[in-house]
């Protein structure tokens, strides 16, 4: 069984303010990341590879969960900025063997789309709050029943939660 988590970076000052690339998380921002940390750790959501986007907004959200104690390999890979869904599938799908739970921080619409397009069955209410809303801070934990990561497809994962700050 492999693992999927997939977080969308917390809120972030607002566009125009600065350079896209380079936003950072608004107060409020800090306080869902945090509180997504919180999550993981009292749920022992602990990923064997972090990949997420270099941008500063994900990179701060991801580090409010190192600040958790999660330790665990990081990639920061430029091309996750600015992914569509079909190319992030397509580059999860290469994820080496040994990697068991792989957590992604990325950006929406890119994020949303692709959780609920891999969702085949499980919590169908959870589903139900993701179509409606994938906000700052969400996250999306999904599992599939195959050995590789290659396997990975749409309609393939089972919906084990949506947790939303």
């Amino acid at each position: 069984m492999l693992r999927l988590m997939m977080l969308r970076h917390a809120t972030a000052v607002p566009h125009g303010s600065m350079p896209d690339f380079e936003r950072v998380l608004s107060a409020q921002g800090v306080g869902e990341a945090e509180a997504v940390a919180a999550y993981c750790k009292a749920e022992m959501l602990w990923p064997d590879l972090a990949m997420v986007s270099p941008a500063a907004r994900t990179q701060a959200t991801h580090a409010a969960l190192v600040a958790q104690g999660m330790t665990h390999p990081l990639r920061l890979e430029h091309p996750l900025y600015a992914m569509q869904a079909d190319d992030l599938l397509v580059h999860l799908q290469q994820v080496e063997e040994g990697i068991r739970t792989l957590l992604y921080v990325g950006h929406n619409p890119a994020c949303a789309e692709l959780a609920l397009a891999l969702i085949g069955f499980g919590d169908r209410y959870a589903a139900a709050r993701m179509r409606t809303d994938f906000p700052p801070a969400g996250l999306a934990v999904l599992d599939f029943d195959c050995s590789h990561w290659s396997e990975v497809a749409r309609g393939f994962g089972r919906l084990d939660r949506f947790w939303r700050p």
